[in-house]
C-alpha cells in the first residue's frame, strides 16, 4: 500500500472510532436522552390520534378477526336467503299459492293452461291426471265436459313436454288446478292457480 492510502485509511478509522464514543454523562443531550427513554412513548391525544394509535397496535389481530367475522356473517346471510321455506301443512300451501294467480281469464272465456313436464330421458309411458275444483270445467270441441278429473297415458320425450289443457270458469274466484304425472316410481306434481274474473 502507498503512503497516501495508509494515511487516508488511518484517518477514516479514527473518524469512525470517534463516532462510537459515548457522550459525556454530564452533557445536556445525554440527560435528555435518558429522560425520554425512561418516559417511554407519548400517550396519544384523545380523538382521531387515539383511534389511529389503537388501530396501529391492534392491526395484526384486528384485520384477521374482522375477515373471519365478515365471512361467518356472509355465510349465515346467504344461508338464510337461499334456504328453502319450511314445509307447511297442505292446506296452508294451497291458500298461499292461491294468493298469486298464474293465469287470469274472464268467466265468459276459455283459458288454456300449458303444463310443462320436463324429463331427463325419454319415457315410453307416463300416466297423467289433471283435477279441477268445483267452479271450473274442462272444455273441448266448443262444449263443457262433465268430468272433475281427467286421466290419460302418453310417452314423454327427453326435455320439455308442454301439455295444453282448456278450462272454463263458472264464477269469479281463484281456483287451484292440480296436475300429476307418474312414470315408473317417479311422481311429478304441478299446481296452477287460475283466477276467473267477471266478464
Amino acid at each position: 500500500m502507498s503512503e497516501p492510502e495508509d494515511s487516508e485509511d488511518r484517518e477514516l478509522r479514527a473518524r469512525l472510532g470517534a463516532l462510537r464514543e459515548e457522550l459525556p454523562e454530564s452533557s445536556f443531550q445525554s440527560a435528555l436522552h435518558r429522560k425520554l427513554v425512561a418516559a417511554g412513548p407519548p400517550e396519544p391525544e384523545p380523538g382521531w390520534d387515539k383511534v389511529r394509535w389503537w388501530m396501529r397496535r391492534a392491526a395484526p389481530v384486528l384485520w384477521p378477526v374482522l375477515g373471519v367475522a365478515a365471512g361467518v356473517a356472509a355465510f349465515f346471510v346467504l344461508g338464510a336467503v337461499r334456504s328453502p321455506p319450511a314445509s307447511l301443512p297442505e292446506g296452508t300451501q294451497v291458500s298461499r299459492s292461491l294468493e298469486a294467480p298464474g293465469t287470469r281469464v274472464p268467466a265468459s272465456r276459455v283459458a288454456v293452461i300449458k303444463l310443462d313436464f320436463t324429463a331427463d330421458v325419454a319415457v315410453e309411458q307416463a300416466d297423467f291426471q289433471v283435477s279441477l275444483p268445483e267452479g271450473l270445467a274442462f272444455w273441448a270441441d266448443g262444449e263443457e265436459l262433465p268430468l272433475r278429473s281427467f286421466t290419460w297415458t302418453q310417452p314423454l320425450s327427453a326435455g320439455s313436454n308442454v301439455i295444453p289443457i282448456a278450462i272454463r270458469g263458472h264464477k269469479p274466484g281463484r281456483y287451484l288446478v292440480t296436475a300429476l304425472a307418474r312414470a315408473g316410481d317417479q311422481k311429478i306434481e304441478h299446481d296452477v292457480v287460475l283466477e276467473v274474473t267477471d266478464g
